[in-house]
């Protein structure tokens, strides 16, 4: 398994632009970008990054936005709001298409927006969403999320047994230890359909820390996620407060490639 990193390591502190490049001259060759604006959305942006990521002989395997910003709304009870958004979701695709991605990291709902949303209305919403991004080349990738509906392993399973078309999913490790789950709680629900890997560490008063900081095994994550089938990259994604150096960073990603099979 290849051990790539998200660019949300460094916010709010550096560009996302400036993200690829200091990672890239540390050694890192395969990325989850996060857009951290709705400027960065934009084509010319998106432009931009890839003639960057050629510069740095890098990829972009999967892209990440501001979800809390615009994904909720893509449920709105408003027609015209949820048209707005679907509108910047559909352009977010592209923008992760031309930076040659293959996976949209989706956080979705954190709540029901309205009370006479129900279960089948939010089907209807993943399954345009999915066929939109599979006319990108793009997967739809739930991630699961502590704060969120996805938080929750029975929502998880509805979704996977009612929308129809290949929605994949994210696996966050830290994500399932802030909602008192084993990540491989979530990995028996996603399956084969596991599309990406968020990788950190814990221990039993933190709840994310920079992979070979804390007690978890990632032997076992590894082997657990090759049995799935996943081919993937492994995208170290802490937050800025777990590590002090870039070179904290670069000892992570040796770390977890010593362990990779």
């Amino acid at each position: 398994m290849e051990i790539g990193i998200s660019t949300a390591i460094f916010y709010p502190e550096v560009l996302t632009e400036d993200a690829v490049k200091l990672l890239s001259r540390k050694g890192f060759k395969v990325f989850e970008v996060f857009a951290n604006s709705f400027f960065e959305f934009t084509e010319d942006y998106a432009l931009k990054l890839r003639s960057i990521m050629n510069e740095e002989d890098v990829r972009i395997r999967s892209v990440h936005t501001v979800s809390s910003a615009f994904e909720p709304y893509l449920f709105d009870a408003y027609e015209r709001r949820k048209d707005d958004f679907f509108r910047i979701y559909q352009d977010f695709l592209k923008f992760a298409k031309i930076l040659g991605a293959e996976a949209y990291t989706f956080h979705g709902l954190v709540k029901r927006p309205h009370k006479n949303m129900t279960f089948k209305d939010i089907v209807y919403v993943y399954e345009k969403m999915v066929y939109e991004a599979n006319v990108q080349g793009i997967a739809l990738a739930q991630e699961n999320v502590s704060w969120c509906l996805s938080g929750d392993l029975e929502y998880l399973r509805r979704l996977k047994d009612s929308v129809k078309g290949p929605l994949k999913y994210t696996l966050d490790v830290k994500q399932a230890v802030k909602a008192g789950r084993s990540p491989y709680e979530y990995l028996d629900v996603y399956g084969e359909d596991l599309m990406n890997l968020h990788l950190n560490d814990h221990d039993t008063i933190n709840s994310c820390l920079l992979p070979g900081s804390g007690n978890f095994d990632f032997t076992e994550l590894f082997r657990r996620v090759e049995s799935l089938g996943y081919k993937g990259p492994g995208i170290i994604e802490v937050y800025k407060e777990n590590y002090d150096t870039l070179d904290d960073l670069v000892e992570s990603m040796r770390y977890l490639e010593r362990l990779t099979p």
